[in-house]
């Protein structure tokens, strides 16, 4: 069984130097109490004194690799929290490498954390996980089922993530779990494929269906986050801000045009588009776009005792002026 340190509880961070784990990374170093190893594939991103407090260990570490394993043995954790994972592919990441990093890699995690008898593991997986279906007109809950797309990588990895947590939870229950589903996160610094929507001089969207996104703001999954381990809490619980804002809706706070585009012509620009190189997307996005998941928020509000900071549209608004203020400073 994993053991604290004198009165310090040991926790590993990885994906720490995302936006995300960042702040979960400096939330946890200012608790008295906790040894946080923190761990990513890019280069530290915090303050030598920050390490030289003494409540911080980072490690640049592929989770591809067995060093990182190794390294986990010898810092033998008492709990994990799980947030690495490939949101977009890349010249060096194709789909091959992101399911190592994604599927392969947290499988062997797990596989370490029983073998070290880790207390808690949480990890954050996605709304993507339900994957893009017609039922998807309803509110999703978590009874519903994850079982993702085939044709989307990240939906794909996501599902069977869930998969692996579900065998454990079955075979290993003494590996305590929490497994968050978020909807689009947004946060100061934040980067990725939401992002890069907000960026466009032109908002488009799909003729006849509205795009709803839910939005959720990072404090808030860092603060569900902390809680998690803070208690015994276990469980899987969607990740979304109250309320829900459609794609026109979105242009409209960004000040932006918003145009609907009929299906059709969608697939075939994409059918173009991705034989060129012009976009790693195909003719299937469209149910991307027609079927997003919303996320109901029910069961993590009357889990756990932290209370929403933003709804949707106030996570929005957050996110747009901590922006408008990095382009002014």
């Amino acid at each position: 069984m994993s053991q604290t340190t004198g009165t310090l509880k040991r926790i590993l961070v990885t994906g720490a130097a995302g936006s995300l784990g960042k702040r979960l990374v400096e939330r946890l170093i200012n608790k008295q109490g906790n040894h946080v190893y923190a761990t990513d594939i890019k280069p530290c991103p915090f303050s030598p004194k920050e390490e030289q407090a003494g409540a911080l260990q980072y490690q640049r570490y592929d989770l591809r690799s067995p060093d990182f394993l190794e390294w986990v043995r010898q810092i033998n954790p008492c709990q994990i929290v799980h947030l690495a994972s490939v949101l977009q592919l890349s010249p060096s990441i194709n789909r091959h490498i992101a399911y190592d990093i994604d599927v392969v890699a947290t499988k062997r995690l797990l596989e370490v954390s029983t073998e070290l008898g880790v207390d808690k593991f949480i990890i954050t997986t996605s709304g993507a996980a339900y994957g893009y279906y017609p039922e998807n007109r309803d509110i999703i809950t978590e009874s519903r089922p994850t079982r993702g797309n085939i044709d989307y990588f990240y939906s794909a990895h996501k599902a069977e993530i869930e998969a692996l947590m579900t065998q454990y939870r079955r075979y290993h229950p003494e590996l305590k779990q929490i497994v968050f589903r978020p909807g689009a996160i947004l946060g100061p610094n934040f980067e990725g494929p939401v992002v890069n929507l907000f960026q466009q001089k032109l908002i488009t969207g799909l003729m006849g269906y509205p795009g709803p996104f839910n939005f959720i703001w990072s404090e808030d999954v860092v603060s569900f986050i902390m809680e998690g381990l803070e208690t015994d809490i276990t469980g899987q619980f969607n990740m979304a801000g109250d309320g829900i804002l459609t794609m026109k809706q979105i242009a409209q706070h960004l000040k932006k045009a918003y145009l609907p585009l009929p299906e059709w012509f969608i697939k075939f620009a994409l059918s173009i588009a991705r034989p060129l190189g012009l976009s790693q997307y195909g003719p299937e996005q469209t149910k991307f776009i027609k079927f997003r998941p919303v996320l109901d928020n029910s069961k993590l509000k009357s889990t756990f005792s932290h209370q929403l900071q933003y709804n949707t549209v106030e996570a929005l608004d957050a996110f747009l002026k901590q922006q408008t203020q990095k382009e002014l400073a």
